[in-house]
């Protein structure tokens, strides 16, 4: 019998082979990329039952029907499979496995029927406020495409992170500039075709910056450089998908009043009466009356300023209505701000049973993980439907016992092919059905639980308008868009709690139309008019605002507050000040300042296209933070912040892998967390020849550039370091503006420190006074050496060369330099030629450096010109290995990338690989500039 999940199988493979045959892991992977999960065996079985492929076993291709003639030889057993199939009509479970199938459900399913769901009446408003919705989803999906709706995203690097009987969770670093939502479906591609490892049907769990967590199938074997295949457009897609879906019927579950509330002014009252409050433990006055609105069955926002307790306040909250015998949806844009807000529920409340909260998704907490009450909707379900979990294990096991018998079978055309053949399709039959009992148990688990707590889109993904929620507590509603929240908030009757900082990290959106700027671009709080609100000093009255922040020492708390929350008057608790020191001592400042200005550092993109770094700032870093990262006690002690992805990968390198002591990443990750000290590094200087970001130019109350700067320093508990060119900030800041105001408070408190003072502390990086000592470096180099330089006409560049000409094979060097410096080709091509050196003219080379085994050298000029400037030297393997990465060219087309020789013109002359950043010729271009080809 058809099903709406076979109709779609079918559709989905006649439309992949409509453009040519395909092996089957290919067709798996083609399907894949279309939201469409299955394996080889439901693959054989629904295209040979229902005609819609044919298929050739000795070449595993799969065509469309009467498109490829297959040799009757060839294939005898699959044609008497197909006759007796064709006996049996459909599938079918055969007798026996049907017994244990119903002894299996009636041992895990509760026969009482479900809850009815509520049937609410349609908001006149809704219809057009849904189609606006809809059609900013449409523009934004249309501008996905547009730009690339499927990507191979290059990951290396690739490590383990967990490993248990559900599922390996690994994480890459990302080779290109791509954002790739969470959540999103993918594969995972060996990087070498014909590699021998096959596709991998991936979750995406997290990105952050260049740092990308994957969940992978239980038992599954990744490799360590990967393409990452994954449709960009799938979760947009899914909510454009939805509103379409509520606008054509009144569908059960969903609240369209609820909806509207979230994103229009009808959520504001100007004033209301003080709720009833009483004390709770733990918390103070403000918080005791935002638990107090919170329990009213209404909307209400919670405004939580950084350090403020919002936390706190949701989990007490949380355990109220719990209490109070009510059903409560609680989401979050990301899987860790769910987890912070049920951790802290936990701690809050530990006394419940098994099934009272159920977390839905992917959890990388192991607070939450392995818990003798299990939350997590797998242990549960496991607990409960361990009988025919162990069965379908049991059974896996079979199927796969019985292919590799089959496989050999086929290859030895041995008799027992056709039998093989039938047991396979009977026992995957059977393994489907258990697939679909053991889908059952999820679903009972999350219909009977108190509390369900899962990311925002799986609300959608999960549907949970299936189940009746008294309260829905969208928690970071900053990062959400007013789209998706009333997508949440539809799944409750009106009882909303929409918590966050609308002055901190905003939701992300591609397309540039004014509705996706409206419905996408902003969250519930600028949606419905809080944000301005508070702006022009009305705050609503179902608006409670936290204004006592315990993270933050004054100083650090009075800059935040300052320069990002003056309508509050956000103040440093007593508790802080009494509180004992953990990383720096009370008596060291809580403000530096290290100021570049006067080192003109360079700055250059990574692969030579994308983002930005800055090789300089980061060793300074080095320095900077060597003391705390090797003596710090506690785990997350340092935070190293840059908004630059690459940046944050060369700090990252700084930590020790397997000591927790420091963090390093862009701000995202470091949303709802804290540090003791963080390090913010601007990046940007005046002696870049790069645009000026707009995170330093349009620095307005809302600006992404605001929203991030709060963020990061936000985060420091005792100290808080700004690494920053200060002449660029004052220059490129307009006056009046958050961020310029936070700059300044930082200039009149800060210790101010010149970069000379930063390196001279202790640590890997020394400043050079002459480059003679790299010819030391560069003849102990063992494995390889790279060079980047503008200009060739130093004084030690014969010397290098000479030195370079004496290594052995075994030492791969390759050097980058300017396509146009005129000294470059008697210096080095012509003495180079014909070495094993990999010579590479390129244009624009806005790198300076050096990079000998572990010993990295940079520059402020030309590192082989007569003037190079402030050198820079730094020992150490990781940040070494961290800059090679980050330089990395990808071939494309007709240009070489790194470990590959240059390319010779015709004329006899190295072709120029060609970086073009912006504008028509936008991309990586192979140009002879001798004659122009």
């Amino acid at each position: 019998m058809k099903t709406a999940k076979s109709d779609r199988l079918q559709r989905a493979v006649r439309a992949v082979l409509h453009s040519g045959p395909q092996t089957t892991p290919a067709l798996v992977a083609s399907l894949a990329e279309l939201a469409i999960r299955t394996d080889s065996s439901t693959l054989f079985l629904e295209c040979k039952e229902f005609g819609v492929a044919t298929y050739d076993e000795v070449a595993d291709v799969w065509s469309a029907p009467g498109t490829v003639r297959l040799e009757k030889a060839a294939r005898p057993e699959r044609l008497e499979a197909d006759r007796l199939r064709q006996q049996r009509k459909v599938p079918s479970v055969a007798a026996a496995d049907s017994e244990e199938l119903r002894r299996l459900r009636d041992s895990v399913i509760d026969p009482a029927p479900a809850e009815a769901v509520t049937v609410f009446p349609v908001d006149p408003d809704w219809p057009a406020t849904a189609r606006a919705a809809y059609a900013a989803l449409q523009d934004e999906h249309s501008e996905v495409t547009r730009r690339r709706s499927q990507a191979d995203v290059p990951l290396i690097a690739g490590e383990l992170v967990e490993k248990s009987a559900h599922r390996v969770i690994v994480r890459y670093e990302i080779q290109s500039g791509d954002s790739i939502r969470e959540g999103s479906n993918a594969s995972l591609l060996p990087s070498e075709i014909g590699s021998g490892t096959g596709d991998i049907t991936v979750e995406v769990l997290t990105q952050f910056g260049s740092e990308i967590t994957l969940q992978l199938p239980a038992d599954s074997t990744f490799p360590t450089t990967a393409r990452l295949r994954c449709d960009l457009t799938w979760l947009v897609s899914r909510q454009r998908d939805t509103f379409a879906s509520l606008l054509a019927e009144n569908r059960p579950g969903f609240c369209s009043t609820a909806a509207l509330a979230t994103v229009s002014s009808v959520g504001l009252r100007e004033t209301l009466p003080l709720p009833p409050t009483s004390p709770v433990s733990g918390l103070n006055d403000q918080q005791c009356l935002a638990v107090a609105h919170g329990m009213q069955p209404r909307l209400t926002w919670l405004w939580g300023p950084p350090g403020t307790g919002k936390t706190t306040t949701l989990a007490a909250l949380l355990a109220e209505l719990l209490d109070a015998g009510k059903t409560v949806l609680l989401t979050a844009p990301t899987n860790a701000a769910v987890d912070v807000a049920l951790n802290a529920l936990i701690r809050r409340r530990p006394a419940f049973t098994t099934g009272d909260i159920a977390r839905v998704g992917v959890t990388e907490d192991p607070v939450l993980l392995g818990r003798p009450t299990p939350v997590t909707v797998d242990e549960i379900a496991a607990a409960q439907g361990a009988a025919p979990a162990q069965r379908l294990v049991e059974v896996r096991g079979e199927l796969a016992d019985l292919n590799k018998r089959a496989e050999v079978a086929t290859k030895t055309k041995s008799p027992d092919r056709l039998a093989l053949t039938r047991k396979i399709a009977d026992l995957t039959e059977f393994k489907n059905e258990l697939d679909k009992l053991v889908g059952e148990v999820r679903d009972q688990v999350i219909r009977k639980a108190r509390l369900v707590a899962c990311t925002t889109h799986q609300t959608i993904l999960k549907d949970l308008y299936a189940k009746n929620f008294d309260t829905v507590i969208i928690d970071e509603a900053s990062m959400v868009s007013a789209a998706l929240a009333m997508l949440v908030a539809g799944a409750g009757t009106g009882h909303t709690v929409i918590t966050g900082d609308f002055r901190q990290l905003s939701p992300i959106v591609q397309c540039t139309t004014a509705g996706a700027k409206e419905w996408l671009g902003k969250s519930p709080f600028e949606k419905s008019g809080v944000a301005d609100a508070v702006r022009t000093g009305r705050l609503p009255g179902n608006l409670v605002a936290l204004q006592q922040q315990h993270r933050m020492r004054r100083q650090i708390g009075d800059a935040i507050g300052t320069a990002f929350y003056p309508e509050i008057n956000l103040r440093t608790a007593p508790s802080v000040h009494a509180r004992p020191a953990r990383t720096v001592a009370s008596s060291q400042p809580q403000l530096v300042i290290v100021d570049t200005a006067g080192l003109a550092a360079p700055v250059a993109r990574r692969g030579g296209a994308t983002s930005r770094y800055n090789l300089a700032h980061a060793q300074l870093a080095a320095n900077i933070l060597h003391v705390p990262l090797t003596t710090a006690q506690v785990p997350a002690a340092v935070g190293l912040i840059s908004p630059f992805a690459p940046q944050a990968r060369l700090l990252q390198a700084l930590t020790a892998t397997d000591d927790p002591v420091g963090l390093a990443s862009t701000v995202h990750r470091f949303q709802g967390g804290e540090t003791d000290i963080v390090l913010y590094d601007v990046v940007d200087t005046t002696a870049m020849n790069l645009k000026p970001h707009s995170w330093f130019t349009e620095t307005f109350t809302g600006s992404e550039g605001a929203r991030l700067l709060n963020v990061a320093m936000s985060r420091a508990r005792e100290q808080a370091i700004l690494l920053a060119d200060m002449a660029y900030l004052r220059t490129s800041c307009p006056a009046g503006t958050p961020v310029r105001r936070f700059f300044t408070h930082m200039a009149d408190f800060a210790l101010v420190q010149d970069w000379r003072v930063a390196a001279e502390f202790e640590g890997p990086t020394a400043v050079q006074g002459t480059l003679a000592p790299v010819l030391a470096d560069i003849a102990a180099a063992t494995e390889s050496i790279d060079i980047f330089t503008a200009a060739t006409d130093g004084a030690l560049t014969g010397d290098i060369v000479k030195l370079v000409q004496s290594l052995p094979d075994s030492v791969t060097v390759s050097i980058w330099y300017r396509a146009d410096d005129p000294t470059s080709g008697p210096r080095v091509e012509t003495p180079l030629r014909h070495h094993h050196t990999m010579l590479h003219p390129l244009r624009p080379v806005r790198e300076s450096c050096i990079i000998a085994d572990s010993t990295v050298w940079s520059a402020t000029g030309p590192i082989l010109g007569s003037n190079p400037g402030t050198l820079l030297r730094t020992v150490h393997p990781a940040f070494a290995d961290a800059l090679r990465r980050l330089q990395l060219r990808r071939s494309v087309r007709d240009a070489p990338g790194t470990g590959q020789h240059g390319v010779l013109c015709a004329c006899g002359r190295l072709r120029v690989r060609e970086e073009i950043n912006g504008g028509p010729r936008s991309g990586v271009l192979s140009v002879c500039i001798t004659c122009g080809d």
